[in-house]
């Protein structure tokens, strides 16, 4: 019988070995190469840019119809503080959503894979609240909470939520048996397979699944500010729709993108950091 410290480092060496090493590893990729692939990225955007400017210039819509990215970058630069502190209300509500939507996510999805008899009758219930619009909830969250921060950021759980507990469950679910057979040969507690199988095996998945979740509790907060907002991005998109402002709407339309870009790639990078591993498999 192996020592408790044994056990752990075994289990765990086996997780990692059986879900993303191979016999032959890849080397990291050096910091030319990151650089590189960042690069190429921030020229796509460009692109993009240049695109849209370009058809501005050649078809000449109405300014109520459509607006080149210099004139949204002209009403960024005009009122920085505007956009701003609209934007640090709704990174706030997105957070509080997020950080709320992934805690119960996971929790709903381990509860999921570990209680059958519960996940007989709470998955097709589960299934069935997903259908429903978000924007139809958000009413329902002001009656109960106001019109303050809590009912944006209670949207953004919401809208959150379900990609954790569909990737929990499904990350828990596909460890392989001969891990488990592993963890009982060595009379691992239901504990220890926890910790040091089964949700470290699962980490891929939930990760991905909080990349999902991120950009949709942006989202969600916006709808938020939609329905019942005095601040918030959310809401100066529908004070610009109202004075068919579409360089104001546009300018907020960039700075929601750059923040869902911004914190996608922070979920990314804590994927990596908390999963080394994963940057050397093939």
């Amino acid at each position: 019988m192996t020592t408790s410290k044994a056990l752990a480092t075994e289990v765990t060496s086996a997780a990692v070995t059986a879900d993303v090493l191979s016999p032959r590893r890849k080397r990291k990729l050096p910091r030319r190469s990151q650089v590189l692939v960042a690069a190429k990225a921030a020229l796509g955007i460009f692109a993009l840019l240049v695109l849209w400017q370009v058809a501005v210039w050649v078809f000449k819509p109405a300014e109520f119809i459509l607006v080149g990215p210099l004139d949204a970058f002209g009403e960024l630069i005009g009122r920085p503080d505007y956009y701003a502190r609209n934007a640090y209300i709704t990174l706030q509500e997105a957070l509080a959503g997020f950080a709320l939507g992934t805690t119960l996510g996971v929790l709903f999805g381990a509860l999921l894979h570990y209680s059958p008899s519960l996940r007989t009758f709470l998955y097709p219930a589960l299934v069935a609240i997903d259908t429903i619009p978000k924007v139809a909830l958000a009413p329902l969250f002001i009656v109960w909470f106001g019109f303050g921060f809590e009912s944006k950021a209670f949207v953004a759980t919401a809208i959150a939520f379900f990609p954790l507990v569909i990737n929990t469950y499904d990350g828990l679910s596909s460890v392989p048996h001969e891990l488990k057979e592993l963890a009982r040969i060595n009379r691992a507690s239901s504990l220890q397979r926890m910790a040091k199988i089964e949700f470290i095996y699962a980490l891929p998945s939930i990760f991905a699944g909080a990349k999902i979740s991120i950009s949709l509790a942006v989202g969600g907060a916006v709808v938020g500010e939609f329905i019942a907002g005095s601040k918030g991005l959310g809401y100066v998109i529908m004070l610009a729709n109202a004075q068919v402002d579409l360089a104001s709407m546009f300018a907020a339309f960039i700075v929601l993108a750059a923040i869902a870009l911004v914190l996608f790639m922070i979920v990314d990078l804590a994927g990596k950091k908390l999963m080394p591993w994963r940057s050397h498999a093939k």
